[in-house]
């Protein structure tokens, strides 16, 4: 045989490996295309076929046309007179619209011959109630909480306390202009605890009128034209807490939400860090534990908490809260959930026959590699669960047809659009003051119950109409616990017509005209329109309604 010289040999062996290097790179390239196959491709939307109109534009803003997705939740830029701002998720992005409504509210305030003569009033007092602060600050700090023991506590609170990044100055907290601030906010419908810098210079400014200058709202808004805003789509939990965030300070908010951890038997320790963690919003924080404590009858909330204690960005500090009130909404309309599974970063739940429920605050879900393994990983684990008898996925946005295919595939019941039927979504509009209406009646009540802890009251009244008594009970008037055994009320009845319109349950809802005696803690009306507004006769008594508001019925 003839042999071979060495020289074609090496020639030969070197076409040999680029021919092996071919094949792999061959191979490599139709492996990535199989994979790319399998995923959806980064998707970009457009502002004005996703999102209702009046979220599009108006008269102060636009919303950029392209909209990015990450295959979880849309990004959104909007361009407004006042600033740029970008959102991230829709549900944040109605919440930024509304902010830009209110700054062009604020903005006609500034503008009116009442705000500029109370700004002028004010600046007369910074300097000198600051050096009276400093120099003298028992008897300062004296007069401002007038002996009330609340107030006191308050003061305490805010100089020991650890607070949220978004909260007010200790400074402000003691001397009341936070109170000032929150109750604006209050009135136009936004988050005194928005991250919203441009928005909260204009709620400052009008908020150091209102408490240095004495200006009221009453008189700032007469001079605004119109008198609602754009509608506010906002869940079920917060309407029912809106009074809550007017008539509760931060410190107060902590406690209560602590107290009702304990009573969920959360670990005290995850208690401890969910609470502290300063990137959660006062609201935040506490939506998300009034979530947690509508449900009733389910076992380890504290699996939820732990898995809220390490967020560090506030978006995802919103999309927990969001999560949270999800949750609650399965558990009040769809199914009751019988205990939360912990999942590595995320939380399922499990009902009692068997079924293994996610809820996301999504906006698009794209098929993805993180998806994709998150869902794996999740049909590895429930081999492990002994009676799962169905996986479901909720999310509040759409998802992609690869998604649900995948999903499917899985073994994953797949659920969207379903913000609605979960959070109650409904539409309220901000009302401004204008002129005052008589009221029908007067009402005179007085607990005759108090949960311990941060109850829920129980108690008898008196409706005092065209000239007769009337007795009825009453139920669902929350009382944050402070240190009193009982509590009495009195307050004014407007719209009212006939006695019997008076019965119904009541939501938390703002006056569109000016109230006699001023706002009280709470302001509430039933279906047919009847309007209450109630003051606690106790100085230090915070009153609000609870999770499923407030009945009444005549005797």
């Amino acid at each position: 045989m003839k042999q071979q010289s060495k020289g074609s040999y090496l020639i030969s062996a070197d076409k040999m490996r680029k021919l092996v290097l071919v094949g792999a790179l061959l191979l490599a390239t139709a492996l990535t295309a199989s994979a790319v196959a399998n995923y959806d491709p980064p998707v970009e939307l457009k502002a004005s076929k996703i999102l209702p109109p009046e979220l599009v534009s108006g008269p102060d803003f636009r919303v950029e046309e392209a909209v990015i997705n990450d295959g979880y939740l849309n990004y959104y830029k909007i361009h407004s007179r006042f600033d740029e701002f970008s959102s991230v998720s829709t549900a944040k992005l109605r919440k930024r619209i509304q902010e830009i409504n209110a700054m062009a509210v604020m903005e006609d305030v500034e503008g009116t011959k009442a705000f500029a003569d109370a700004l002028a009033k004010a600046a007369l007092m910074p300097l000198a109630g600051a050096k009276a602060l400093i120099t003298k600050p028992f008897t300062t700090v004296y007069r401002t909480i007038a002996g009330i023991g609340q107030y006191f506590r308050n003061a305490g609170d805010s100089l020991f306390g650890k607070r949220s990044r978004v909260e007010e100055s200790r400074f402000k907290d003691i001397i009341g202009f936070a109170r000032a601030k929150r109750h604006l906010a209050y009135r136009l419908g936004v988050d005194v605890y928005s991250r919203n810098e441009t928005m909260q210079k204009h709620l400052n400014q009008i908020a150091w009128a209102v408490y240095a200058g004495n200006l009221t709202m009453s008189a700032a808004l007469a001079a605004v034209p119109g008198g609602a805003g754009i509608a506010i789509t906002v869940s079920s939990t917060s309407r029912r807490m809106s009074e809550v965030f007017r008539t509760t300070p931060p410190s107060d908010l902590r406690r209560m939400n602590r107290k009702k951890l304990e009573a969920m038997k959360v670990n005290s320790d995850i208690a401890d860090l969910f609470i502290d963690n300063p990137v959660y919003s006062p609201r935040e924080q506490t939506l998300l534990v009034a979530a947690l404590d509508e449900m009733i009858g389910t076992s380890d909330r504290g699996a939820f908490v732990k898995t809220a204690v390490p967020t560090d960005k506030g978006y995802m500090a919103f999309f927990r809260q969001r999560q949270a009130e999800l949750y609650a909404g399965y558990h009040r309309n769809v199914e009751p959930i019988e205990r939360f599974v912990p999942l590595a970063r995320f939380v399922g739940a499990r009902t009692s026959d068997g079924k293994l429920v996610f809820c996301f605050p999504l906006d698009h879900l794209s098929w993805t590699e993180n998806m994709a393994g998150f869902i794996d990983a999740v049909n590895y684990y429930t081999k492990s669960l002994r009676g799962i008898t169905e996986k479901q996925l909720w999310v509040t946005g759409t998802v992609s047809p690869l998604a649900r295919k995948e999903l499917t595939e899985r073994g994953v019941q797949v659920h969207e659009r379903m913000g609605e039927r979960l959070l109650e979504m409904v539409k309220v509009y901000p009302k401004y003051e204008k002129e005052g209406k008589t009221p029908s009646g007067t009402v005179e009540l007085k607990s005759t119950s108090i949960a311990l802890g941060v109850g829920v009251t129980w108690g008898d009244g008196h409706l005092k109409f065209k000239g007769k008594d009337h007795a009825f009970s009453i139920s669902g008037l929350s009382l944050i616990d402070l240190g009193f055994s009982s509590v009495s009320a009195k307050g004014n009845v407007y719209d009212l017509n006939k006695v019997s319109d008076f019965e119904g349950t009541y939501a938390a809802t703002k006056a569109a005209f000016a109230l006699v005696g001023g706002a009280g803690e709470v302001t509430m009306k039933n279906g047919k329109g009847i309007l209450i507004n109630l003051r606690s006769d106790k100085a230090g008594v915070a009153l609000s309604l609870g999770p499923a508001g407030v009945t009444i019925k005549l005797k």
